[in-house]
């Protein structure tokens, strides 16, 4: 019982090892992103965070577009919305639009504008990037400068699209050759005074570091639940504000972005929001903003802590799976999917990194089968194995017995069976004891296993002390038979298990009956079976420890016998 926990214990610690093995190389491979990503949407997606009451979002919308006619309108709306704003003691204002270019057309409109930027003191401009189709060399578009040299700041306004096309989070710095530009809302964050952080947070790109001018570098992605989805911050209308039509108290002290809502012309993305499904750009903006200012990001563990924090998790989880003492293999991996979720998200809540948990979750599955195909296979076994010797069963001898038949019919080859009984096994259980006597039926059962070395061959146990031996042999001579009979006889013998009593020494033998017929019409199972028995119990009568072979009439007319 010590040697079998030794070796279940081996596998188990085997099985560990694999667990954080495979996890390790699923998360590597990338195989497992997109459900990885599905899973984050779901959290994100349950977790509604309330919107800041210091953020709103003006909005170019259907209502503006009517009242100020086609976009883009003139420089000098903007700065009429800023002098409102200013009168209104508002915080910082985000411009989501681009002004990259004077307006030839209207230059004093232009430097209005500009004024009105510099005395309102706290507005970030919009700065974004441009691909040549060419040679995919990328530079930066940076508002004109005479706005840009009045501006309290800029921000880019790239959007982090992730392959599937789904926005999650942002990027806090992006820029051509290097990441110097902050985002849009950080900028605005910054100049609201409520952001203080010398080290920028968030997952940074060892393969994106400064390199060449046409190369777009992002860096410092943050990952963030969207505040109730798109109208989750109060909306009000560009030309409402504009026209004095908003209270000031709604807007003193607010930080503002400024963006297009209106459907026609607006630039929207995919988020995780099970219900809108969609956003544009400047609530995302301000989504940026209100998570960043409620500390509610979260990054992506990299390097050694992702290597780390990973193996951790595969740990806990390939401990409960593999050493729990339940026998429901289901209720296992259930549980140990659910602590090391839990375990995920309690990281993520404290320190704000996020681990994955589907590689884990598939190791576990691949795991749990290997498990599962395991005990299925000894279940399997164990029903066509004798417990005591190891040796195939009555249940496993009467299936490959039945095969075999078929088989040999078919070729015409003669099939033999071998019954083999213990020579007065009682007296050597009465004298050596139970536990004696089960060991040397072990030992006969694997000195019998090993002569049955073919592939047609089977040594079963049918009963306490009776053994049977099926064999289909390439040598279909009778005497070639009797002689490998002999072999068992003295093989078993010389074993040399031995008992006495008080008066004598005994040696352990046996009495084996052997049979052969060619399966076919004129024969059955059941006839061999009988004919060995037969031979078994002539054996016996003529005083034990020796062979007795019942053959068929026509095999010894045919002289066969030799």
């Amino acid at each position: 019982m010590n040697s079998f926990l030794e070796k279940a214990g081996a596998s188990r610690t085997v099985l560990l090892i694999l667990v954080v093995a495979l996890t390790l190389l699923i998360d590597f491979s990338g195989i497992s992103w997109r459900m990885e990503q599905m899973v984050t949407d779901t959290v994100s997606s349950l977790i509604k965070p309330v919107p800041a009451g210091d953020i709103a979002i003006v909005a170019i919308d259907e209502k503006s577009l009517r009242k100020y006619g086609r976009w883009p309108w003139s420089r000098r709306l903007h700065a009429r919305l800023l002098d409102r704003l200013r009168q209104a003691n508002s915080g910082p204002v985000a411009f989501d639009v681009l002004f990259a270019d004077a307006n030839g057309s209207d230059p004093d409109g232009d430097r209005v504008f500009a004024t009105a930027i510099a005395a309102h003191g706290k507005v970030v401009l919009a700065m974004s990037s441009d691909e040549d189709p060419g040679d995919g060399e990328v530079t930066e578009v940076l508002p004109y400068s005479g706005f840009s040299g009045v501006a309290a700041a800029i921000g880019h306004t790239d959007m982090a699209v992730d392959r599937d096309g789904i926005v999650r989070g942002a990027y806090l710095l992006a820029g051509a050759g290097a990441p110097r530009w902050p985002d849009l809302a950080l900028a605005a964050l910054y100049l609201s005074g409520k952001f203080r952080v010398m080290d920028i947070p968030g997952e940074t790109f060892t393969s994106q570091q400064p390199g060449h001018r046409g190369h777009w570098v992002r860096s410092n992605k943050v990952l963030f639940p969207f505040a109730d989805g798109p109208g989750g911050f109060p909306v009000y209308s560009f030309t409402d504000v504009v026209e004095g039509m908003i209270d000031s108290e709604k807007l003193a002290g607010k930080t503002l972005f400024v963006g297009i809502t209106a459907a026609a012309i607006r630039r929207t993305f995919s988020i995780p929001d099970m219900a809108s499904g969609v956003m544009s750009g400047v609530e995302i903006h301000a989504n940026t903003f209100n998570a960043l200012e409620k500390n509610l990001i979260a990054t992506n563990a990299q390097g050694l802590l992702r290597l780390v924090g990973l193996t951790l998790l595969a740990v806990a989880g390939g401990l409960i799976l593999l050493f729990s003492r339940s026998q429901c293999m289901l209720c296992r991996f259930l549980v140990a999917v659910t602590v090391t979720t839990v375990l995920s998200l309690l990281v993520m809540l404290v320190s704000g990194v996020l681990l994955p948990v589907v590689p884990l979750w598939l190791s576990l599955v691949i795991v749990s089968y290997l498990l599962t195909r395991r005990h299925i296979g000894s279940l399997q076994k164990s029903s066509t194995r004798d417990p005591l010797t190891g040796l195939c069963n009555r249940r496993a001898f009467e299936e490959h017995f039945q095969n075999m038949w078929r088989l040999n019919s078919r070729h015409k080859r003669m099939l033999f069976l071998m019954m083999i009984d213990v020579d007065h096994f009682k007296r050597f259980n009465d004298l050596m004891g139970h536990l004696k006597g089960d060991a040397a039926l072990k030992e006969i059962g694997r000195y019998l296993q090993s002569k049955a070395r073919r592939a047609g061959d089977m040594a079963c146990r049918i009963g306490g002390e009776e053994f049977v031996v099926l064999l289909d042999m390439d040598k279909q001579e009778l005497r070639d038979v009797e002689a490998y009979a002999q072999q068992i006889v003295k093989g078993i013998r010389d074993l040399g298990i031995d008992c006495h009593d008080e008066t004598r020494q005994y040696r352990l033998t046996v009495s084996l009956g052997c049979a052969g017929v060619v399966p076919g019409p004129g024969h059955t199972r059941d006839e061999l079976f009988n004919m060995a028995d037969k031979a078994l119990y002539q054996a016996k009568e003529a005083g034990r420890n020796r062979v007795s072979c019942g053959w068929p009439d026509e095999l010894l007319s045919a002289g066969n016998a030799g």
